[in-house]
């Protein structure tokens, strides 16, 4: 009597669950971020509808953004042009340590870091900018770009140093 073994299966679900978690780590905070501009994307589209039929902006303002803009769609479109500027850097810091499999707990810390200021920030650009205090603004981007930094620097150690 031959006995069945059940390994390889096994295997293959083990292998493919700890390729998920591992990789999980470092996608659960990108896609945070990439959920955030979406938000940001539909936001500014909503806004700019809800202007346009009130009738305080012109749908033709909108093709190189010519004219008067109420503060609060200025806002939200510098918001939204925010998140193609240094998120840039932590998409592909990101996704650099998972593709060289290239991480360890300092980078997902830092990641969080990053994800948690700049939520921080989001907050504070949903209010009316003509009207508020920059320096907190100023300080928690410049934590959060300390964070992405470190990010960088210990990528850079681990991918050609150690």
């Amino acid at each position: 009597m031959v006995k069945k073994s059940r390994a390889p299966h096994h295997w293959g679900f083990l292998f493919v669950k700890w390729w998920l978690d591992f990789r999980m780590e470092l996608l659960l905070p990108l896609l945070i971020m990439v959920f955030l501009n979406l938000f940001l994307i539909f936001r500014l589209l909503y806004m700019g509808t809800m202007y346009t039929l009130s009738k305080d902006v012109r749908l033709s303002q909108f093709r190189i953004y010519e004219g008067e803009f109420p503060d609060r769609l200025k806002s939200a479109r510098q918001q939204f042009q925010n998140m193609f500027e240094i998120p840039i850097l932590f998409y592909l810091l990101c996704l650099l340590n998972i593709f060289f499999a290239n991480y360890n707990q300092l980078d997902i810390i830092l990641c969080w870091c990053f994800v948690v200021f700049r939520l921080i920030h989001f907050f504070i650009r949903l209010q009316n900018q003509k009207t508020i205090n920059v320096i907190p603004r100023y300080l928690v981007f410049i934590i959060s770009l300390i964070f992405l930094t470190v990010g960088w620097i210990n990528f850079i150690i681990n991918s050609f140093i150690v």
